[in-house]
């Protein structure tokens, strides 16, 4: 099996600590995305401390999930409008259940011996990946949405990181790191139920066609913060450049977000561009940004109505990410009309996933959350 030596610099090091501190994830995918999931000892720890706002309840509308005799670990994304995935602990192994908000019923689907570092619906919602893992081992499982085993597959790391195919969800991208960072990659086809280890040049790519990938291409010997972004096909290993000096991107549903700071005339804002199928650019418009050691600090954010919308949290001003204190505001950002709306203010800068509808977002670091984006409320998750 042939790992890549990892010969990347210190940024390259600093963009991994940013999607496994953000993700997940990730990563789910959608705020820097929740894909990343270490799995060294496999122990789950909530000791989180985080200043949010004071949540309510919205009576029968949303039913809270009752804890009994299970520690709940995170939710996990949406199954469909009203229903979501969400993982509870339960003496060594975890147990993954479908929620359904409006009825309170939870239906348990998988049970695994040992930790559940995640789970995430495929892009259509036609079935489920879970990653498992024990020691320097991860295991990835599918079942469908009632908790039917389809396929599962082991295989040797230290950290995950994997990639449904929005145009084709029957092709998962893995990529697995050693303890070194040194990685493999791997084409999942669920149809013929075939992992092929692939030869690929960067660990972080994203889909953007049915055969097409995005990745950024870093100097291995440079300093520099941000870094050109290249398209290539799986048919024929031809990279194709797309833009350069991008800090950050990502694939939200089959479109492609990047991020970018002009470090010489204005390093005080970010500059965010959605495009649409083909890469061609929808909408572009500015951000304060925070700076932080490793560069800037990108909030969280989501697509919404099936790409019609993008949710993003934005700091009221640009500054230094550890002494920052206002708070974000939540807007919502209208692809086509290039208009937006405040959702919430005075949010933490934490993950969000959003229903298929975008009523409701999941948010938090375990997505512990409910923002109602109609009433404008906050509901705590978990009772």
């Amino acid at each position: 099996m042939e790992r890549k030596e990892n010969t990347y610099r210190a940024t390259f090091l600093m963009s991994l600590f940013f999607i496994l501190s953000t993700s997940a994830f990730l990563l789910t995918g959608c705020s820097p995305k929740p894909d990343g999931a270490y799995h060294g000892g496999a122990k789950h720890s909530l000791n989180r401390v985080k200043e949010t706002p004071s949540p309510s309840f919205l009576g029968a509308e949303i039913i809270p999930i009752q804890s009994d005799g299970e520690e709940f670990y995170k939710a996990a994304g949406w199954l469909n409008d009203s229903s979501i995935l969400y993982i509870a602990n339960k003496g060594e192994g975890s147990l993954l259940y479908s929620y359904n908000l409006a009825t309170g019923k939870s239906t348990l689907l998988f049970e695994s011996e040992v930790p559940i570092i995640s789970a995430e619906a495929s892009p259509g919602k036609k079935m489920v990946m879970i990653h498992s893992a024990v020691s320097n081992e991860g295991i990835l499982t599918i079942i469908d949405p009632r908790g039917k085993k389809l396929h599962s597959t082991n295989i040797d790391s230290y950290e995950l990181n994997f990639e449904w195919n929005p145009f084709n969800e029957e092709l998962i991208l893995i990529s697995a790191f050693t303890e070194e960072w040194d990685f493999s990659s791997y084409l999942w086809n669920l149809r013929e139920n075939d992992l092929q280890e692939i030869n690929l040049s960067e660990p972080f790519v994203r889909w953007i066609s049915k055969e097409e990938l995005v990745y950024q291409k870093w100097d291995e010997e440079g300093i520099a913060l941000q870094a050109p972004l290249y398209s290539v096909s799986l048919n024929d290993n031809q990279p194709a450049e797309i833009e350069d000096d991008v800090f950050q991107f990502d694939s939200l549903s089959g479109y492609l977000l990047t991020v970018k700071i002009d470090e010489q005339a204005n390093p005080q804002t970010a500059q965010y561009t959605v495009y649409g199928k083909g890469i061609n650019p929808a909408a572009s418009f500015d951000a304060p940004v925070l700076t932080s050691f490793s560069g800037w600090v990108v909030p969280f954010y989501d697509l919404m109505e099936e790409g019609q919308d993008f949710l993003y949290l934005r700091a009221l001003h640009n500054g230094e990410a550890d002494i920052y204190q206002e708070g974000f505001d939540l807007i919502r950002f209208n692809l086509g009309s290039k208009t937006e709306d405040l959702i919430f203010s005075g949010l933490a800068n934490e993950p969000i996933s959003c229903s298929p509808s975008s009523k409701m977002c999941l948010y938090g670091f375990q997505l512990e959350k409910v923002l109602n984006i109609d009433t404008k409320e906050i509901i705590e998750l978990v009772q």
